[in-house]
């Protein structure tokens, strides 16, 4: 037999009974009990807030300007620009023309003007005992009785 092949056949075999301890194993039902945490069930209020904007600017924004300075795409510097008189608008540059791209846009604060509260959110009651059976340790979520009687160091059968 080839050197190679024994190896080979240790590496499977140790591949596979890796996957077949670490996974698909039952819950644990039985074990001692290591530690509990839960609680009861209870609820919480919801909001919801409004806004107004307030302080509106026209913005210009110049990509190629930003990339040149940080060696990055996209973005740019924003200066706040006051809106342009009515005159008759200038017919479209070329793209082959138009070196530089320029975006405007308008940008407002937000004030939140109102904070009212909307309903509740229920949450449910949540209990867990930690479980340890030869050397496994996991959480198990249990019913309210169980979880009373269950006593830290001893054993429980769910």
């Amino acid at each position: 037999m080839p050197a190679g092949r024994p190896i080979a056949l240790a590496a499977a075999v140790a591949t596979a009974l890796t996957l077949l301890t670490a996974c698909g194993h039952e819950p644990l039902k039985h074990g001692t009990v290591k530690d509990k945490r839960g609680h009861s069930a209870y609820r919480t209020p919801t909001y919801t807030d409004k806004y107004r904007n307030t302080n509106c600017r026209t913005v210009v924004t110049n990509a190629l300007t930003l990339s040149s300075l940080t060696g990055r795409t996209g973005g740019g510097f924003s200066k706040p620009k006051s809106a342009p008189p009515a005159k008759k608008a200038a017919p479209p540059a070329s793209p082959k023309k138009q070196k530089h791209s320029r975006t405007t846009k308008q940008v407002c604060d937000r004030i939140r003007v109102s904070h009212r509260r909307t309903g509740w959110h229920w949450n449910p009651a949540h209990w867990e005992l930690k479980l340890k059976q030869s050397g496994r340790t996991e959480w198990v979520t249990v019913n309210k009785t169980t979880w009373d009687r269950a006593r830290i160091n001893h054993k429980i059968k769910i």
